[in-house]
C-alpha cells in the first residue's frame, strides 16, 4: 500500500475514535512510537497522519509532551429561538460577549447594501468579543444607522442588556430578520485573534434586523468553527422539546 494512503488509512483511524470518544476531548494521543507499534508504520507515515488531523483542527500539538484531541466543545446558538424580550425580541448573541470598541465608520458597499443606507453615510459600530473560558469564542460586529441611535445608550462605550430594547424605546422595533451563513478559511488576523488551531475554518454571519419600514440594525460575526453549533427551528416541535 503506498505510503499516501496509508497515512491517510490511520488519521481515519484515530478521526474515527476521536468522534466515538475513545479519545476522549482533551486526551493524550499515544505517543509516535506507539502509534508506529500499533499500525506497524514508519515514523514519517505517522506524522503525517498526525499532521493531517493537525490540519484538520482535531488535535494539538504541544512541544515537549505530545498529541492532545481538540477539547473545544462547540456552543449551540439556537437562532431562532426569543431572548426573553418584549414582542418576541431575537437577539443573535451568545452569553460572553463583552463590548470593546464603539466606532463611527462610513457605510461600506456591503454594509450599505444591507442596511439600504447610501454609500458613505456614517454607521455606529459596536465591536464584541466573546469568550468561552480564556478561549475567543467569536468576533461580533454590530452596524447601526446613525439616525436610528443618535441620542440612545447606543452611541455609549458601555454595554448594553439589549440593543434591540434600546431601538424598541426610540421607535424601531424589530419584526424579523435574516441570517446570511457562510464557512470560509480564516484571514490571518481571524486566526490570531480567535486563537485558531491551523486548518479550522470560520462560520461567517451576517444577521440584518428589521422592522415593518426598513433595516435597523447588520450584525457581522465571525465564529470560530469548531466552537459554534448553529440550531434552527420551525413548525409544532411539542415532541422534540417534550422531557
Amino acid at each position: 500500500m503506498r505510503a499516501e494512503s496509508r497515512y491517510r488509512q490511520i488519521a481515519r483511524a484515530l478521526r474515527r475514535e476521536i468522534q466515538e470518544g475513545s479519545l476522549p476531548l482533551g486526551g493524550q494521543l499515544p505517543s509516535e512510537k506507539q502509534l508506529e507499534e500499533r499500525f506497524d508504520a514508519s515514523r514519517n507515515t505517522i506524522r503525517l497522519a498526525l499532521g493531517m488531523l493537525r490540519n484538520q483542527g482535531l488535535i494539538l500539538s504541544r512541544p515537549g509532551r505530545g498529541h492532545f484531541v481538540q477539547d473545544v466543545v462547540p456552543e449551540t446558538f439556537y437562532a431562532t429561538r426569543t431572548k426573553g424580550g418584549p414582542d418576541g425580541l431575537n437577539e443573535s448573541a451568545l452569553s460572553g460577549q463583552t463590548l470593546e470598541e464603539l466606532q463611527l465608520l462610513s457605510a461600506t458597499p456591503d454594509i450599505a447594501s444591507r442596511l439600504r443606507v447610501p454609500e458613505g453615510d456614517m454607521t455606529v459600530v459596536r465591536r464584541m468579543y466573546r469568550f468561552s473560558g480564556e478561549q475567543s469564542g467569536s468576533i461580533s460586529s454590530a452596524y447601526y444607522p446613525m439616525e436610528l441611535v443618535q441620542g440612545t445608550p447606543l452611541m455609549l462605550p458601555e454595554d448594553v442588556e439589549s440593543a434591540l430594547v434600546v431601538l424598541l424605546e426610540h421607535g424601531h422595533r424589530q419584526v424579523g430578520y435574516v441570517d446570511e451563513l457562510e464557512t470560509r478559511m480564516p484571514t490571518p488576523q481571524e486566526t490570531s485573534q480567535l486563537e485558531l488551531p491551523p486548518g479550522v475554518p470560520v462560520l461567517d454571519v451576517h444577521r440584518t434586523d428589521y422592522s415593518e419600514e426598513r433595516p435597523i440594525r447588520l450584525v457581522h460575526t465571525v465564529y470560530a468553527g469548531h466552537s459554534i453549533r448553529y440550531q434552527f427551528e420551525h413548525g409544532n416541535l411539542k415532541a422534540y422539546h417534550r422531557d
